[in-house]
């Protein structure tokens, strides 16, 4: 017996012009309590045509999930087409690249499923009940598609919690995945795929950490903010700066970007401080050619709006009060909950307080591994501003 969803009146207009999510409000049949965890759904409006293929949740605000508009079975063959097809299309701009998101959720037509590769290893992320009933036959897909030398599931993300279900990360092919070696065009980098960040490294800056060097004037000293693995720092060195201070609060952090910069022989001109961003941006007076600001996301939720729009207003008028005459500023946000025309207002108020005018030079976003959906705003998520004070 095939399971319904039946929407309320209009509540369809979203998921006919694309849209693939459906909230718990907008279900009329069955009582949301009543759907089944991870359950497959036919939905339909509320006439009763169909409208789409879904998995469902009760424990979730977003109660349901469309998988396919066409009536077909959520087996083995679907979701190997559904990968597939992903898979080839990073082959038109990512030949070339190591390390880049081989599938991303929504916007690849699964949504809650992220999947990273790393030279022969896979990273898994779920963060849906749905993605974890099929998890065993998304393996089983990746395994005969790409014959990986590990896979590790970093089910550890807190969105989980939102969705009820549990927290772990778990080899499930292979071993040794906690010192992974790639290349970032001609840079040498290592991600620990078990404990680091994410899934082991910012992917979706790797088509924006080249283009810095486009920007970057000769001789330049650079302060790279929230460094992590030192990503935007090492590009910088490679590009021609003379320097680099990288600075974050964890230690584990700063490791790994020390050894980065070791590996490409960058040690001496590669300086780590572990201590809160803000607190160095107040403590000190020296200033640098170039600096990068890529914090983590400051909005979590549409509660926490407001705060986290006055903490980027904070961190960016800081960092800007660091920044010499015509430096060049680089600023990002991953909040997903704040637009690009507000990110942009937030960088004029911090430049104003300052008593300068920003220049804008680029606006960048997610890399094409990281494809997003017209009709769904909510896949758009990062921000890239590379500025030129005046």
């Amino acid at each position: 017996m095939t399971l319904v969803i039946r929407l309320k009146k209009q509540a369809d207009r979203k998921v006919r012009r694309g849209y693939l999510w459906i909230f718990s409000n907008e279900i009329d049949y069955p009582a949301v309590k009543d759907l089944s965890v991870g359950g497959i759904y036919d939905v339909r409006d509320f006439a009763g045509e169909f409208l789409g293929v879904a998995y469902a949740n009760p424990k979730s605000l977003i109660a349901a999930r469309l998988l396919s508009r066409r009536k077909v079975s959520i087996g083995v063959d679907f979701v190997r087409g559904r990968l597939k097809t992903a898979f080839e299309r990073r082959g038109a701009y990512c030949r070339n690249r190591e390390a880049y998101r081989i599938f991303f959720g929504e916007a690849d037509l699964l949504p809650g499923l992220v999947l990273d590769l790393y030279g022969r290893h896979v990273a898994l992320q779920s963060s849906t009940a749905g993605v974890d009933g099929i998890l065993d036959t998304i393996l089983e897909a990746i395994e005969s598609l790409i014959s990986p030398e590990s896979i590790v599931v970093r089910n550890d993300s807190s969105i989980r919690t939102l969705e009820g279900i549990p927290i772990y990360k778990e080899v499930k092919l292979g071993s040794s995945v906690d010192a992974v070696k790639f290349k970032s065009r001609d840079i040498s980098f290592v991600a620990d795929l078990i404990n680091g960040q994410k899934t082991g490294f910012f992917l979706d800056q790797e088509f924006n950490r080249p283009l810095l060097n486009r920007y970057m004037p000769d001789n330049a000293s650079v302060l790279d903010l929230y460094c992590y693995s030192g990503a935007w720092g090492i590009h910088a060195l490679a590009g021609g700066a003379t320097s680099v201070t990288a600075v974050d609060s964890s230690a584990a952090a700063l490791q790994l970007a020390t050894q980065n910069a070791c590996m490409n022989h960058y040690e001496s001109r590669f300086n780590a401080v572990r201590t809160d961003v803000l607190h160095f941006l107040k403590s000190g007076s020296e200033k640098w050619d170039v600096i990068i600001l890529d914090p983590p996301a400051f909005i979590k939720s549409r509660s926490k709006i407001r705060e986290g729009r006055q903490g980027y207003i904070d961190v960016n008028k800081k960092a800007i009060e660091r920044l010499k005459p015509g430096g060049l500023f680089v600023t990002c946000s991953c909040s997903g909950h704040m637009g690009l025309s507000d990110f942009l207002e937030v960088i004029n108020i911090a430049a104003y307080r300052n008593g300068i005018d920003l220049r804008v030079l680029d606006v960048l976003g997610q890399g094409p591994d990281h494809p997003t959906l017209t009709a769904m705003p909510e896949t758009r998520y990062l921000k890239v501003v590379i500025a030129q004070a005046i």
